[in-house]
């Protein structure tokens, strides 16, 4: 379990002081954040302020590219110091997408996963294919409103970015808000999405 600095500062909001779990670790900036506050942090298992919305998933996230990209990874590598971003043993190239899809999922099917979230050059053909398996709901990036909405409305637990479309800082906060999202799939929605 990895708490980042936000959820510090939410729980010493709340409740005027921060309590987490006993196995629970500090993210990079959790820990400067700490330092620089000088904020006692208590630990306890039976009692814990934080709950399952204040926290980052245990699930990490796969992530898999089809082609050399140093934005996109260097924005992953800085997402994952305060979300679970776990890369898939795939080749990258654009013939392995369907291997990459099929194991996100199986992770999520076995649920040592949370999700997915995709690289490629083109978001049509992965969308399509990800969307037809039985535990995924893709969605493709655009903004951050967009997406949390296809979060909140259809609990997308995958998340298709087109490479050559945003800046470093732009896919970090669109895996930031991915990954920390709260994801419903209300009843309607699913029986509509089971009728068809």
């Amino acid at each position: 379990m990895i708490v980042t600095q936000r959820q510090l500062q939410q729980l010493l909001r709340e409740h005027g002081k921060v309590v987490i779990p006993y196995r629970a670790r500090l993210s990079p900036m959790a820990q400067d954040w700490v330092r620089h506050n000088k904020i006692s942090i208590g630990y306890d298992d039976a009692n814990s302020n934080v709950n399952a919305n204040v926290l980052v998933s245990q699930k990490p996230y796969l992530w898999w590219s089809d082609g050399p990209d140093g934005v996109s990874k260097a924005a992953i590598a800085m997402s994952a110091r305060d979300v679970l971003l776990q890369p898939m043993a795939i080749l990258a190239d654009n013939s392995r997408a369907i291997a990459a899809i099929r194991a996100a999922n199986c992770a999520v099917q076995d649920n040592t996963a949370a999700g997915a979230v995709l690289v490629v050059k083109n978001a049509g053909p992965a969308l399509i294919i990800a969307n037809k398996t039985k535990h995924l709901r893709a969605t493709v990036a655009g903004s951050i409103a967009s997406v949390e909405e296809v979060m909140r409305s259809l609990a997308a637990n995958v998340l298709v970015i087109q490479r050559e479309q945003f800046t470093l800082h732009q896919i970090k906060n669109l895996l930031l808000h991915f990954c920390r999202g709260e994801r419903v799939l209300d009843a309607a929605m699913r029986s509509e999405l089971e009728s068809i």
